[in-house]
């Protein structure tokens, strides 16, 4: 391996093209590169959806969710399963394995729609779907509010319609989808009382509209010269060719006018469908996701121009604005974490040069930004984003990757300092350190392999974490051994030694400075008492155990977003009308200038989710009484203020509405939140337990946002067809079903074409009879034996039974979830507190509990992350046996590893920050550089042995040799991680604290324990 330095210093022009062409590659790729504000994670969930209007939620759960899941499970691909069957409505989240491939998506999605049209045939007549939604992982780049004053939503959704068309030709959209459209529809609203008086039936109002309004192919002539095609029309041309409508009057020969039997009007579907609300206002919002590989901040550049365009270009009284808009979050934190890199390249620029000289310390200083571009070249080409997570990795990579040009840069001085030939002393610094280094550094690569191999959606938020820090540390070494020899070939000058001076003296007086002396010092006083040191530091270790229990753990901490989130959740049972009203409420309170002068803005989704616009943020699934709002604020440090200020707006103006007002986090599970599974065959049983729960957490002062997932039970009326009666009057059940659904949701006829639009064309009661429970007795049945219409009272009874309004699963068992957060406790201490409740919960046969939400995402990450660890480890064994050929060696420098997490605890103690993944993966950073100081200084050792010098002279002199490079490399790395310790920073403060002390303490401790456990090890004499 020595010989890539001989060939940089014998093709030095190649070094020279080679240098050139990384500062313009990497320049170029940096441009260039794409840009995100977090690491991309791939959503494994599809939904699928059936309807049955009117089924109740248990019958939908035996007839339909059941059906599906078991045929869904049949998927080997498939991990999870949970679904809701609601009155009505059948919803299944399908998630797969971790291990599952995004390459092989389409395949697996097309397998699932051929398991779900499988079932079908065995659904209940009438049911509508299955349909599958494989789309649920789209992510909104950006959403656009429309809205206007003076124009009506069917206008604006022509306006909008023409605003996506227009958007699709902007290089890298992938979709634009439409939220918020209101259909219209004609409404033909009856009154019991006319209709009798007519003596019509609702169905032949609909059988005489449907024959009428048809377009058929009557065939074509043909003429001697041409062909003329016949068409027999007959399709409404306006809504007044509806009204003109004659209706046969049955038993007799007369008709009536439609006008004359029914209220006719235009309107919008009713109940509204998911309306949008931007600040207050009725809006249209267009969703605009991006293709992959795109520059997200260049890419917002251009769609602001193009909404800017088209903006100017609308009528007066419509507007365009950016209700959330990803670019702008993404360019704020790329730009900040790259004003860290700059900070922390700085540092270490001035590290090196106060501690080698200027001439020197430039030498090694360059090897940074080189190896740093070189990095972005190779990141470029794996595909690894510039984003939150790859950035900070080059802080974390920065002080590691340095460590190689230290030493090689000291070794080639040290030569030269004592008379060697230039050459002589760059090609024997390569010879004797390459495999050192190499192996130093293939160490570290092995102790960050384990979070590259984790599967799954933490796996992938960490991933790039481990690939640029591995890609950085082996391009440093190439770097080492190609670039740095010669950059000191060509520049360095040191003093050389007076003619006829011994080499010995030389090496006096390369030691004999005040830190060397200090140093000297105290190794001789740390080998003379051996035995106390190593006690000391057992002590050490079990006081870090011991402090380890002190230290708050965290799976990923709260965002840095200048947003936050607002879930209305009313009571079930609660119509979307009133939810709305909520709504409307709330967002003119955050519209308040004077109450909120931090809040910018808002965007109300009632009804529904809306599109995906955080990746690790599902949409809700869509239900009358929920609602969801994106409040945005000025900056980051105005959320806390404007949560609490939300919290108290619920609290003291809607004490009836569950208003959970939440902040955005990192990662991809919720910060803090407590879930408790409770599964079992018996429905009456959960939900009993749920409620004892739920009284639990809401006994414990600070919780917040505490609810069971089956809401609260609702009340059903029931109309008992009497069949004896039924009959003697000519009805069948069917008829009744059709005259309630006719009378209170209203059934759709036909469709009324204008233009290329269908408006449907729908029959119901007037709102006075069918929005009161009286009116459900007059409704008039028609007997189609008789001809005549019969009240339904006189048919059937009606009676109230209270249900369930949603019945949730998991994983194919009846499972209530209850979730629950806390204002100061993390999710683990939340848990410790409720877990006596947990243990006094009444069980039957077949009934448990189990723990969701952030708890059970951590267990499983550690257990994917630690999982992997035993490969590692091996790995790091094996090299280290490879470069020593001996088990002492190895097994020296392996018990440093966990000495330096003295420091590591006392960092996050004394830091007061929390244990959370990213410490964990700090971890494994400090293990690997630990490990790197005690190979360089053991190789050293060794070597100097081989050179014939006394092993305790050696284990000294050794020391000495390694102390300036390990304390530089020490100093690089913990001062390079200021910029994050200072700043804060979210996600990697914990981390970065961590490494720091842990890397000081450690250090102390390789420099001290390393030829003590040497001299045991090998029974070194001390004098």
């Amino acid at each position: 391996m020595s010989g890539i330095t001989a060939f940089a210093l014998n093709y030095q022009r190649i070094v020279m093209i080679f240098i050139v062409m990384i500062i313009v590659l990497g320049a170029l790729q940096y441009s260039v590169h794409p840009r995100l504000e977090d690491p991309a994670i791939v959503i494994r969930e599809a939904v699928v959806t059936a309807t049955l209007p009117g089924l109740e939620p248990s019958k939908v759960e035996d007839l339909i969710t059941r059906r599906l899941e078991e045929k869904i499970r049949t998927m080997e691909e498939v991990d999870d399963i949970t679904s809701v069957s609601k009155t009505g409505v059948s919803t299944i989240h399908v998630t797969l394995r971790d291990e599952v491939s995004s390459d092989s998506f389409v395949e697996i999605w097309h397998e699932l729609r051929n398991r779900v049209a499988d079932v079908k045939p065995d659904l209940p007549e009438g049911t509508q779907g299955p349909d599958v939604n494989d789309e649920f992982g789209e992510t909104a780049v950006a959403t656009i509010a429309l809205w206007s004053d003076g124009f009506t939503l069917a206008e604006m959704r022509i306006v909008a319609r023409d605003i996506r068309d227009n958007l699709y030709a902007l290089d890298g959209v992938k979709k634009v989808e439409l939220y918020g459209v209101q259909d219209e529809q004609v409404f033909l609203e009856f009154s019991n009382a006319k209709l009798a008086e007519f003596g019509i039936d609702p169905s032949v109002i609909v059988r005489t509209l449907r024959d009428q309004n048809v377009i058929l192919p009557a065939g074509s002539i043909d003429t001697a010269s041409r062909e003329f095609v016949v068409e027999a029309s007959g399709n409404f041309d306006s809504v007044e060719d509806i009204r003109d409508l004659l209706i046969p009057i049955p038993g007799t020969e007369s008709v009536a006018n439609l006008l004359d039997v029914v209220t006719i009007s235009r309107g919008y579907v009713d109940p509204p469908v998911a309306p949008v609300y931007y600040n207050g206002r009725p809006a249209i919002v267009l969703s605009v996701s991006m293709l992959g590989g795109f520059n997200a901040v260049e890419f917002g550049e251009r769609l602001k121009a193009r909404i800017a365009e088209m903006d100017s270009a609308l009528p007066v009284g419509y507007v365009l604005d950016f209700a959330t808009y990803q670019p702008k979050l993404v360019e704020r934190a790329v730009n900040g974490a790259l004003l860290n890199v700059y900070e922390t390249l700085g540092i270490v620029l001035v590290v090196v040069m106060l501690f080698l000289g200027l001439r020197t310390g430039l030498i090694v200083g360059s090897f940074v930004p080189l190896a740093m571009l070189l990095g972005l070249i190779v990141m470029g080409v794996m595909g690894v984003d510039l984003q939150r997570m790859s950035i900070a990795s080059m802080i974390i990579a920065l002080g590691m990757l340095v460590d190689n040009a230290i030493v090689v840069a000291e070794d080639i001085r040290t030569r030269l300092e004592q008379g060697a030939d230039r050459k002589r002393a760059c090609l024997e610094a390569g010879r004797t350190l390459a495999v050192p280094l190499l192996t130093s550094t293939l160490t570290t690569v092995f102790a960050f392999m384990p979070m590259v191999l984790i599967a799954g959606s933490t796996g992938e938020y960490v991933l790039s974490l481990g690939q640029v820090v591995i890609t950085l540390l082996l391009g440093s070494w190439l770097l080492s051994m190609f670039v740095t020899p010669a950059m000191c070939f060509w520049f360095m000058k040191v003093k050389t030694p007076k003619a006829g001076e011994a080499q010995s003296t030389n090496e006096d007086e390369l030691y004999s400075g005040r830190f060397y002396r200090v140093y000297r010092g105290f190794l001789e006083l740390v080998l003379r008492a051996r035995l106390a040191v190593i006690a000391v530091s057992i002590g050490g270790m079990v006081a870090a155990a011991f402090g380890f229990q002190l230290v708050v753990k965290e799976f990923f901490p709260p965002g840095d977003r200048n947003q936050f989130l607002t879930y209305i959740d009313l009571p079930a049972g609660a119509n979307i009308n009133t939810t709305e009203a909520i709504v409307r409420e709330y967002a003119a309170w955050l519209g308040n200038e004077e109450v909120n002068p931090d809040v910018t803005g808002n965007i109300a989704y009632v009804g529904a989710g809306g599109p995906r616009f955080f990746l690790s943020l599902s949409p809700i699934d869509p239900d009358p009484n929920v609602a969801f709002v994106i409040v945005n604020t000025e900056t980051a440090a105005d959320v806390s203020a404007a949560v609490e200020r939300s919290r108290r707006y619920f609290l003291e103006n809607q004490p009836d509405v569950r208003g959970r007002v939440k902040s955005m986090w990192l990662g991809a599970t919720e910060t803090g939140l407590v879930e408790i599974r409770l599964s079992g065959p018996d429905a009456e049983e959960l939900f009993a337990n749920a409620a004892r729960l739920v009284d639990a957490f809401e006994a414990i002062p600070g919780t917040l946002d505490v609810r069971q997932d089956w809401e609260n039970q609702v009340i059903k009326l029931v109309v008992a067809v009497d069949q004896s009666r039924a009959r003697r009057a000519g009805v069948t059940s069917r008829q009744v079903a059709l005259s309630l659904e006719t009378f209170i949701d209203g059934s759709k006829i036909t469709d009324y074409r204008e233009g290329d639009v269908l408006i449907p064309i729908v029959i119901q009661a007037v709102e006075e009879e069918r929005s009161t429970l009286g009116g459900l007795r007059d409704i008039n049945v028609y007997a189609g034996g008789s001809g005549v219409n019969i009240p339904l009272s006189q048919i059937a009874d009606f009676e109230g039974q209270w249900e369930f309004s949603r019945i949730s699963r998991y994983d194919q068992e009846r499972t209530v979830t209850v979730e629950a957060k806390h204002q100061y406790l993390k999710a683990g201490q939340l848990f410790a507190a409720i877990q006596p409740a947990l243990d006094a919960l009444d069980f039957g046969p077949g009934g448990y509990w189990e723990v969701g939400g952030e708890l059970e995402d951590s267990a499983e990450a550690q257990q994917k992350l630690f999982g992997n660890m035993p490969f590692a480890a091996l790995g790091i064994v094996l090299l280290l046996i490879w470069q020593f050929n001996s088990f002492r060696r190895t097994a020296i420098i392996l018990l440093t590893i966990p000495l330096s997490l003295i420091g590591g605890v006392l960092g996050l103690i004394v830091m007061n920050s929390v244990f959370g993944f990213m410490t964990i993966l700090g971890v494994f950073s400090l293990a690997g550089i630990i490990i790197n100081n005690g190979i360089v200084l053991i190789d050293r050792i060794d070597s100097e042995i081989a050179d014939g010098r006394e092993p305790y002279d050696a284990v000294v002199m050794s020391a000495l040799a390694r102390f300036r490079p390990i304390l530089m490399s020490t100093l690089t790395t913990i001062l390079g991680l200021l910029p994050l310790i200072v700043s804060r920073d979210p996600l990697f403060y914990g981390m970065a604290s961590l490494i720091a002390f842990g890397l000081l303490i450690g250090t102390v401790l390789t420099l001290g324990i390393v030829p003590v456990l040497y001299t045991l090890f090998f029974r070194v004499p001390i004098p």
